[in-house]
């Protein structure tokens, strides 16, 4: 389990009906829930920040959520896993 996901487990329970979920560790609330992708991206890594501040995002699905992406704190910009 990397730390970013151990980071974000206990949130995992908090997930809604929201299209797209984030969970940044240490944000309050940790958990938000989004109506398009690009807001939950821009949530774990807004790019003035210098570096990712980290977390999951997820989709809801029938079945329930499934992690879209994890991104370590500190991903510079160009290495995020949606470019």
């Amino acid at each position: 389990m990397s730390g970013m996901e151990a980071q974000c487990a206990p949130y995992r329970a908090k997930l809604k009906a929201e299209p797209f979920a984030s969970i940044v560790p240490g944000r309050r609330p940790e958990v938000k829930y989004h109506a398009g992708l690009g807001l939950a991206k821009l949530a774990v890594a807004y790019p003035s920040w210098g570096g990712a501040r980290g977390g999951e995002i997820y989709e809801r699905t029938v079945d329930g959520w499934s992690l879209l992406f994890r991104v370590e704190r500190g991903t510079s910009s160009d290495q995020l896993p949606w470019r």
